[in-house]
């Protein structure tokens, strides 16, 4: 991958899915998610729904019904690097209003 996606989150930062981003999911347990890069950055930029991480300096961006009926996906963005970057990305079948604080 040679590109570096951009977008920005609703608060005004900057978001980046780079060549990090693109390793994580292409060798790790979700190669599939690299069909769907549109949608995890349209995530970032218009989330239905926002969470904490655990780790510091991490959030959970979700929106519902992007890939599958009945199913959120999950992004989660570091904060703590600059540009912010995109970790990792999964579809989840749990609504996160309901499991997240």
């Amino acid at each position: 991958m040679d590109e570096i996606r951009r977008v920005v989150d609703p608060w005004g930062r900057v978001v980046v899915f780079d060549y990090e981003s693109w390793l994580h999911l292409a060798t790790g347990a979700r190669p599939e998610m690299l069909d769907h890069v549109d949608a995890i950055l349209a995530t970032v930029a218009l989330p239905h729904h926002r969470a904490h991480d655990p780790l510091p300096g991490r959030e959970r961006f979700y929106a519902r019904h992007v890939l599958l009926p009945d199913r959120w996906l999950r992004v989660i963005v570091d904060y703590d690097e600059i540009p912010a970057r995109i970790v990792t990305a999964l579809v989840q079948p749990d609504d996160p209003r309901r499991t997240t604080r």
